[in-house]
């Protein structure tokens, strides 16, 4: 029984050791009751084949394999011939074809480690996140970044069915290249304003400090020479060795250079992190001069607004004063009308308001500008403010392009960088070391030039390490989710404004004309109330409001109008593409 025991033993072994055989690199002897108790066992067992008959497997389509058996009898399958090892490193082999799953349909999906197939054309146009690895314990990421097209559908397509709404400007792509007078005087007062700006200036400096860190992190892979003196003032106990250590006059010097050799790429990695993060300062600057420009823009723009308010303000505050002296003339003959110059009283002081809160507004969009431009500005006469409209496939089309998106991008792609730095500075790092002390031993001999190479291994940290990693892993991920975010909010801001623009313009031709007509209507009331005495001054003062209300309406949301338009610009960065401005 333990004779049996022992050959099952062996048969087990000796299956074991004929199944690793074509990567072992030795042979074992078997005896022949051990061979034939092996054979016995491999008769049931799937044929073997190489890695070339694998190959040629996986390359050629599967047919339908017919087998003629008899029942009773077991078909048994011949092992493959035994290779020394010389024989077998001799073998060419060949190596696997790699082959790409499917892309994934669903719309969010967790990046792959391994390397990604290669898009499909229609995924070419559209914005591809920068996120190289993503975990399955991260939340997932989206791969493609596209515009949404149920925009389309829900915009009011105001603009592009009435011509009316933007007459006098360009409904054509975006043109950067104008002259018209109005953008030059808009291109001086931006560039006067990115002249002045104290937050350019500090995102200057911010780039020029990411530059100089980029120069700090190559300097690492130059040889590290560090230089050293040590000046012995006593030495209380020990013994002989120390004699030549006790007094002043004993001072020695050292020096050492230190060369990495070996790093697995910890430096690289630190420097390709320390570029993308100068990348996104640069980025950082190039949004923040974008969101001047349109600051001071929008800005002048509100100046203008309130200016053309102010006028028509000051015309009908002109009127109630017209209506009031004359009632005041008519009631000291006719004491029965006080009740009249009430009421045109009444309205004076309500115009006076309006045109009170007008030049506050004014005044406060001043305030902004002199904080902008350092100076108060001044509006030249028959400035015109109609110009190129930018549709919004351009817009959102040129979203890849924002500083802001870029900026996203490079955090992303830092924090990778740096996920990949700390994993390499976990393996053992190997350094070139060369010395020399001047200290003098016992004997008072110095010792000699060392050189060598030192290997240093962290090799248990607690798990902090791994906990780094993650957490610039973790980083990259939510600099991913920032990206869809702003993505998403851009596409946002830019349909909602172009809806925004494209109805203001719209209303603002319609009070236009509703203006034309109650402008009629007030000179005929008027009439009809001095002359003819069929109206009351009630309606002359109501027709004199509406008058003035709708003169305001059609002033703002001309105006909500263009800044609208301007808001498009900015949202897709290209406000300084549409000054000219490098």
């Amino acid at each position: 029984m333990v004779k049996a025991r022992k050959e099952r033993r062996w048969a087990r072994v000796a299956t074991a050791v004929a199944l690793c055989l074509p990567c072992s690199s030795f042979v074992i002897p078997l005896h022949a009751a051990d061979v034939a108790q092996v054979k016995k066992d491999l008769s049931s067992l799937p044929p073997m084949r190489t890695q070339s008959q694998l190959t040629r497997a996986a390359q050629t389509p599967a047919q339908p394999a017919v087998r003629a058996s008899t029942p009773g009898t077991v078909q048994r399958t011949s092992l493959p011939s035994m290779r020394t090892q010389s024989q077998y490193a001799s073998t060419h082999k060949t190596v696997p074809t790699q082959t790409y799953p499917a892309s994934r349909p669903a719309s969010y999906a967790a990046t792959q480690q391994t390397v990604a197939p290669e898009p499909k054309l229609e995924n070419r146009t559209s914005n591809k996140a920068a996120l190289k690895t993503n975990y399955d314990f991260f939340p997932p990421v989206k791969e493609y970044y596209k515009p949404e097209p149920a925009y389309a559908n829900v915009r009011q397509q105001g603009a592009s069915a009435s011509p009316r709404a933007t007459s006098g400007m360009s409904q054509g792509y975006f043109n950067g290249a104008s002259t018209n007078d109005s953008r030059e005087f808009l291109r001086s007062m931006v560039a006067r304003a990115l002249a002045y700006s104290p937050e350019l200036r500090a995102a200057s400096s911010e780039v020029l400090a990411s530059d100089y860190m980029v120069d700090q992190v190559k300097g690492q892979r130059m040889p590290q020479v560090r230089l050293g003196v040590t000046s012995p003032l006593t030495t209380v106990g020990g013994d002989r060795q120390s004699s030549n250590n006790t007094h002043i006059s004993d001072s020695s010097g050292t020096v050492s250079v230190n060369t990495p050799v070996i790093d697995w790429g910890r430096i690289s990695h630190q420097v390709d992190n320390s570029l993308e993060t100068a990348k996104a300062a640069r980025y950082s600057k190039e949004y923040s001069r974008e969101q001047l420009a349109y600051n001071t823009v929008s800005e002048l723009m509100n100046m203008s607004r309130y200016q053309q308010s102010k006028q028509v303000a000051k015309n009908y505050v002109g009127r109630m004063k017209e209506l009031v002296n004359m009632l005041s003339q008519i009631t000291q003959a006719d004491r029965g009308r006080e009740s009249e110059l009430v009421q045109a009283k009444a309205k004076l002081m309500s115009a006076q308001a309006s045109l009170d809160n007008i030049e506050h507004q004014l005044s406060a969009s001043k305030i902004k500008l002199v904080r902008l431009l350092g100076a108060e500005p001044v509006l030249p006469e028959n400035l015109s403010w109609q110009d190129t409209i930018i549709p919004a496939s351009v817009a959102i089309g040129s979203l890849d392009k924002n500083p802001m998106m870029l900026n996203l991008q490079s955090k992303v792609r830092a924090a990778e960088s740096e996920a990949e730095s700390i994993k390499s500075a976990a393996l053992p790092q190997v350094n070139w070391v060369v010395s020399k002390s001047t200290a003098k031993d016992g004997n008072g001999n110095e010792a000699g030039w060392y050189t060598g190479l030192n290997v240093e291994w962290e090799a248990f940290s607690g798990g902090s390490q791994r906990a780094a990693q993650m957490t610039a892993r973790a980083k990259a991920n939510v600099a991913q989710q920032q990206y869809e975010v702003s993505y998403r909010d851009l596409e946002y801001q830019i349909n909602y404004q172009v809806q925004v623009r494209d109805s203001s313009f719209l209303r603002a031709d319609d009070y236009e004309r509703l203006s034309g007509e109650t402008d009629r209507v007030r000179q005929m009331f008027y009439q009809q109330w001095y002359h003819l005495g069929k109206r009351t001054l009630l309606d002359v003062l109501t027709a004199e409001n509406d008058h003035f209300n709708n003169q305001l309406s059609a002033i703002n949301n001309r105006y909500d109008g263009y800044i609208s338009n301007v808001n498009v610009i900015a949202s897709a960065a290209m406000m300084l593409t549409w000054m000219r401005i490098a």
